[in-house]
């Protein structure tokens, strides 16, 4: 298992995912399927930008 990643990469893929989460939700209108489902993306799209991004952050400054 190669232990290396690109914390910028997983960065940029993550909100790419949160940007088509809203996208998403945004074309679903008021499928109530669509906006139950993509709600629960979008709380795990937050916790990976909590354990991801952030520290992407960190450690560009």
């Amino acid at each position: 298992m190669n232990d290396r990643f690109d914390v910028k990469e997983l960065s940029r893929t993550i909100g790419d995912l949160r940007a088509n989460a809203e996208r998403l939700l945004k074309a679903g209108g008021e499928m109530e399927a669509i906006k139950r489902n993509v709600t629960k993306i979008l709380a795990n799209i937050r916790m990976l930008e909590l354990n991801i991004s952030d520290v992407a952050d960190i450690t560009n400054s």
